[in-house]
């Protein structure tokens, strides 16, 4: 490998001295500045760039700007990402552009993630939300250094583990909770609107689905989920791109959605599932997230309290309860079903990529009902006669331990 060799000059514009050099990568000649017009310390500057240069430590800061580096994450990383990862994504740009600032890449350093950070969380957004949106910036930032973007990627800070009692940002509902949601929805929705909404409800009920699962369901469309009414007992067909887990499955339903579903006159089944009507009347579709608040404001008329940490109220300016939401529904059928089936299985009906999840969010935190179930059917059935001994059939010599 060929040595490379500096030059110290001076330019005829300028008092200070410059430093030049051939890339052997592509034999052109390149220029420095060593920022000073004293003779010793621009040879230092000299000889320090030329031993970097040829221990291939030397790096020229790029300034590439937000907005090419934007156009290009979008046009070169994101369209293989599912759109539930591109929404994010665009949300946590959306955070940077906020609070950052950033006029280039590099400015999104150490100190600017730390301010973004501190700002999220003067905002009231919890701890998960706030690492969630860290784990989409970080990774932009790998991808932005691994194509030559930026020299580095800066340090990010690290959370105190969340205890697991506190994973869940709501909680399940019990049954009277969820009649209370059904009683409220024509206040919140409309009278002619209720059933449509009242089914969406008990819908997401006594499935599981996740909200965006649950307006992607259709009757007659396989590039979407669909059920499949062909077996021998109701499954639900999932294509990757509208699942959270990547990839196509068939899933088994429940019975109690499956009756649910029984209840739609076999001429009707057409079109989505579930499709709640919007006071006014539209064209299109309500978009999931305008259907999540809807049925966010259900569970505040219900008054249903789910965690400390709500929404801002736009009248007082002071921070709300969470009250009852699509997804507590979905963690209600999770809380009922971890009781009654094997946690693979209940992997399967949550569509859980993997069983630690569902083990930590579901069947670890039902020990104590659990142990309630265990101590009944021993009740019931007797079996602790198996391990405990009668007068009769304790030996004559036995001692007690």
């Amino acid at each position: 490998m060929a040595v490379i060799k500096t030059i110290l000059f001076k330019r005829d514009n300028s008092n200070n001295f410059y430093v030049k050099w051939v890339d052997p990568a592509t034999g052109r000649e390149k220029r420095k500045s060593t920022h000073t017009k004293i003779r010793r310390d621009a040879e230092r500057f000299a000889d320090r760039l030329e031993k970097e240069l040829n221990e291939g430590t030397y790096f020229e800061i790029p300034k590439t700007t937000w907005i090419d580096f934007l156009q290009r994450y979008e046009t070169e990383v994101m369209p293989g990402f599912a759109d539930s990862s591109i929404a994010k994504a665009l949300i946590t740009f959306r955070h940077i552009e906020r609070i950052i600032k950033p006029n280039l890449l590099m400015q999104i350093d150490a100190t600017a993630i730390s301010k973004m950070v501190k700002e999220m969380r003067s905002q009231g957004l919890e701890e998960v939300t706030i690492k969630g949106y860290l784990i989409y910036t970080k990774s932009a930032l790998n991808w932005a250094h691994s194509v030559g973007l930026i020299p580095v990627v800066p340090k990010f800070p690290k959370f105190k583990r969340i205890r697991e009692e506190k994973a869940m940002r709501g909680r399940p509902l019990c049954l009277e909770e969820f009649e209370r949601m059904l009683s409220a929805v024509p206040s919140v929705c409309g009278e002619k609107q209720t059933e449509s909404w009242r089914f969406h409800l008990r819908g997401l009920w006594c499935s599981g689905l996740r909200l965006t699962e649950s307006l992607e369901l259709y009757w007659d469309r396989e590039d979407k989920l669909s059920i499949d009414l062909t077996g021998r007992r109701p499954m639900l067909r999932i294509r990757m791109e509208a699942e959270k887990g990547n990839k196509d499955r068939l899933l088994p339903i429940v019975p109690e959605f499956a009756t649910l579903l029984e209840e739609v006159p076999e001429d009707e089944r057409t079109g989505p599932v579930f499709n709640p009507l919007a006071r006014k009347k539209r064209t299109e579709r309500m978009l999931p997230s305008t259907i999540s608040k809807q049925i966010a404001n259900i569970g505040e008329k219900a008054n249903i309290v789910v965690g400390d940490k709500g929404n801002i109220d736009k009248k007082t300016g002071k921070r709300k309860p969470r009250f009852a939401s699509a997804h507590d529904l979905r963690r209600s059928f999770g809380e009922r079903w971890s009781l009654k089936v094997m946690p693979d299985v209940l992997m399967l009906l949550m569509r859980h990529s993997d069983i630690d999840t569902t083990m930590k969010y579901y069947v670890g935190r039902n020990a104590q009902k659990a142990a309630e179930v265990i101590w009944g059917a021993d009740a019931e059935l007797g079996t602790n006669s198996g391990t405990s001994l009668n007068s009769s059939q304790k030996p004559k010599n036995s001692k007690p331990i």
